[in-house]
């Protein structure tokens, strides 16, 4: 891990740099500071990135400012930076997102036809359908967020830059929701153009910053046992794009242990694997969050309404969540852990679902609190029902 070694002479440099130019200079003042600080820009590694003070996980500055100068730095730190690129890896877990990122940009490219020959009129069926094709792009964010995310948190300098990355996936996604709905419409030929352009400049960027900056240093701390089983996790949430065949590093049966152990209790006795069969076929999504605010457990349905993978089992909450969802988070467990609500209920409409979401205090036989049960339900076709029924109708 010798790469990780702080340089603390350059880091110092570089913060200077980026918070004198981050100042309104003049075009020819901001040339004077770069030549100031030249030489420790272009010596720049990825992981230098993730010691300056504006992206520290206690830096004052909000995900949303870190994002508006994101681009630029980059570009500032762009010959420094490329000289760690990756473009392809040994192992089937970073290659398969680098194979995705470039099945995206040949698709991004491709569709160019349709926007730039003429007016959107012209090809909007096939735009409509080009774009709706970009929300597979949402497997690989997934898989940034739940798998990748949880298994470099810890051991980066900073988690910050991840969220700001979680925050451009969001980003991305609603800018893509938008374009689909505005070209169905097309009342407005420009403004559906500058949102393609912007949507264009946002997925580019994010692949750019992944190949220069987040793929590197993740590489840095992750050995091949542990890429093993990220690969393999990747085939629950599939790839962009792209083909590829579930391996098998690991031949070993995962099947519930203690088979022979008996669960006992005053309303009867189980065992292990019963358990984990009963909890997998509950009607509802679960996931238990124990009181030091860590993911200990979720149960495995065939169809869960949000992502859970093997991953998470460790990781802090606050981190399982979109960086604008954090705080609302962080309040329910802290409401739970005063005692001062045992409950939080939310319902959405999500991709075609409506789904009642509930979040319960986990308190033990002393009222102590001993963390948070989330529990989400599709109640799409509960809500249709009426009347009674009373007979069995399978045929």
């Amino acid at each position: 891990m010798e790469l990780l070694n702080k340089d603390e002479t350059k880091i110092k440099k570089i913060n200077a740099f980026m918070q004198e130019i981050s100042q309104d200079l003049p075009k020819g003042k901001k040339r004077e500071v770069y030549e100031m600080y030249e030489s420790s820009i272009k010596a720049i590694r990825p992981i230098d990135l993730f010691y300056v003070e504006q992206y520290r996980h206690d830096s004052s500055l909000s995900v949303e400012a870190i994002k508006e100068n994101a681009n630029k730095f980059v570009n500032v730190f762009f010959e420094g930076l490329k000289n760690h690129e990756m473009q392809s890896h040994d192992h089937p877990f970073f290659q398969s997102l680098l194979d995705e990122n470039n099945a995206i940009i040949a698709h991004l490219d491709d569709m160019k036809q349709y926007f730039k020959a003429g007016p959107l009129t012209e090809n909007q069926q096939a735009l409509i359908k080009g774009f709706e094709k970009c929300l597979e792009f949402e497997k690989k964010y997934v898989k940034k967020e739940n798998i990748l995310f949880p298994k470099i948190e810890g051991k980066i300098p900073s988690n910050k830059p991840l969220e700001v990355m979680w925050s451009l996936h969001d980003d991305a996604r609603k800018l893509l929701k938008d374009i689909i709905e505005t070209l169905r419409d097309l009342s407005d030929e420009k403004k559906t153009n500058q949102q393609i352009g912007k949507y264009y400049y946002l997925v580019y960027g994010i692949i750019q910053k992944e190949q220069l900056i987040l793929f590197p240093v993740a590489n840095m701390v992750l050995d091949h046992k542990t890429m093993d089983s990220m690969y393999e996790e990747c085939f629950d949430f599939g790839f962009t794009f792209i083909e590829k065949t579930r391996p098998k590093f690991n031949d070993q049966i995962k099947e519930p242990q203690g088979n022979d152990v008996k669960f006992l209790s005053r309303s009867g006795e189980l065992t292990f694997k019963q358990i984990a069969l009963i909890f997998n076929h509950l009607p509802v999504d679960i996931t238990y969050v124990d009181k030091h605010d860590r993911v200990k457990y979720f149960n495995e349905r065939k169809a869960r309404h949000f992502p859970r993978n093997p991953s998470i089992i460790g990781r802090l909450v606050k981190h399982c969540h979109p960086p604008k969802s954090v705080d609302t988070v962080e309040r329910i467990i802290e409401a739970f852990k005063s005692g001062e609500k045992d409950t939080a209920e939310f319902h959405i409409n999500f991709k075609g679902q409506f789904l009642h979401i509930r979040y319960f205090a986990v308190m033990d036989e002393s009222n102590h609190y001993e963390g948070v049960l989330e529990v989400s339900q599709d109640i799409t076709d509960i809500q249709k029902l009426k009347g009674d029924k009373r007979l069995l109708d399978w045929e």
